[in-house]
């Protein structure tokens, strides 16, 4: 009996040091990667115990992850209803009912020129015509006598849908959007584009090549879902983020 208690006990150790090893997968949004969990992840590896493999992939290929069951957690960057359209573009219908929503933080999205840009000011109409390509040209809006570039998110980010839904209304982006792999590069590249433009996260923005647009503010939750309840070691780092990130 003594050893069988013994070996009972040795299984419940091995077992709870497995719970407390887990690897847990996050896939999603480069914004909430870049603002919220790239600065934590170390703080929170230490407290949970569980080692993190983050993933920014935008998103709608978070979304697709999670419900395809690869990634445990994702990064979404915008409200649920929004981010579902990223998912669809990604090629999965999602039905938002099915995830929890973790808020980690507020976020406000911002449109960026090059510091030569004369235009510092610009209505969501004028924005959503630049968008679609209705307006060509930045003398349209008091500009330079010179061909607008439009950069963007990549076309499964949650920024891209974010400002498509809410600033273009529902419009479809014009055929010469320049789609980047992420919006940190597309604020990289208006910094060396004096025609450029993009939407981006406030915290992406560098004052030294990027000049900010005056306009309407845009405001979106950065947010950690899981499919249904999370998991035990997934609400551990969720819990964690939200710790954090009150920080930041």
């Amino acid at each position: 009996m003594k050893t069988l208690t013994l070996a009972a006990m040795a299984l419940a150790s091995t077992l709870a040091g497995t719970a407390v090893a887990d690897t847990v997968k996050v896939t999603g949004a480069s914004t909430v990667l870049n603002v919220v969990i790239s600065p934590t992840k170390g703080a929170v590896e230490k407290s949970t115990g569980h080692t993190l493999v983050i993933i920014g992939s935008g998103t709608g290929k978070g979304l697709v992850d999670l419900v395809e069951g690869t990634s445990d957690i994702a990064m979404v960057s915008e409200p649920m209803d929004i981010a579902v359209d990223a998912a669809a573009v990604a090629g999965r219908k999602i039905d938002p009912k099915a995830i929890q929503f973790f808020e980690l933080k507020k976020d406000e999205i911002v449109f960026v020129v090059h510091p030569s840009n004369p235009v510092g000011k610009l209505s969501w109409d004028q924005l959503r015509d630049i968008h679609t390509g209705k307006i060509a040209n930045w003398k349209e809006v008091g500009g330079k006598d010179q061909p607008i570039v439009v950069y963007s998110d990549s076309t499964t980010g949650g920024t891209r849908a974010m400002v498509k839904k809410v600033v273009m209304g529902g419009a479809e982006y014009g055929p010469t959007v320049k789609a980047q792999t992420s919006v940190k590069r597309a604020a990289e590249m208006v910094g060396g584009d004096e025609a450029g433009i993009t939407g981006v996260g406030k915290g992406f923005v560098d004052a030294a090549k990027n000049k900010t647009v005056d306009t309407k503010r845009l405001e979106r939750p950065l947010a950690l879902a899981t499919l249904g309840a999370p998991k035990p070691a997934a609400k551990a780092v969720i819990d964690a983020f939200a710790k954090e990130a009150k920080a930041l």
